[in-house]
């Protein structure tokens, strides 16, 4: 009888391990976290302005953008605000400005900028100068979660944009336009 129980003691042991390694080979595999999130693609929704400087106003465009960050929807922004499709526009940023870099602190969006952007002949005159920094704002504020624009050139705070637009805080978008 004993060499009975030790055979059923091994059959046992043998079915119970055959139990457990069947029942972990039917879980499903837990995929690792991604490495890249950033490589999923996302459409944004936004709103592109550009200043009208003969009516004194911004023209607002609604427009969907696929990107797989903001830092790349923000680049792309800032490329098609340097070149309205009509004759009636105007750019808000000069087209020989460079975005050097994007990044939030919060809700504001900090943009470091070349120094082509601050070109005196650009920013001339008050309303000129207001209307063209509030279309990139009212563009930018468009993000979901940005309430205002902060904007460094080469890293530092600028003179105030064609002597009248102060950037030393961050810039919030102007209601009345």
């Amino acid at each position: 009888m004993r060499q009975e129980t030790k055979i059923l003691m091994a059959a046992f042991l043998a079915v119970l391990v055959a139990v457990v390694l069947a029942f972990f080979a039917m879980q499903t595999p837990k995929r690792p976290p991604q490495q890249n999130q950033k490589t999923t693609m996302q459409v944004w929704q936004v709103t592109l302005c550009y200043p009208d400087l003969k009516a004194s106003k911004l023209v607002k465009l609604s427009l969907s953008i696929g990107a797989t960050s903001m830092e790349r929807v923000v680049s792309e922004l800032f490329e098609r605000l340097k070149s309205p499709d009509s004759p009636d526009l105007s750019p808000a940023v000069p087209a020989k400005a460079k975005l050097l870099s994007v990044r939030r602190e919060g809700d504001i969006l900090i943009l470091d900028v070349s120094d082509e952007f601050t070109r005196p002949e650009f920013w001339q005159g008050s309303d000129v100068a207001h209307l063209r920094l509030q279309s990139l704002v009212h563009t930018l504020t468009s993000l979901p979660n940005v309430r205002a624009v902060r904007i460094l050139v080469n890293g530092q705070v600028p003179e105030a944009l064609g002597g009248h637009e102060e950037l030393s805080e961050p810039v919030e978008p102007d209601p009345t336009l």
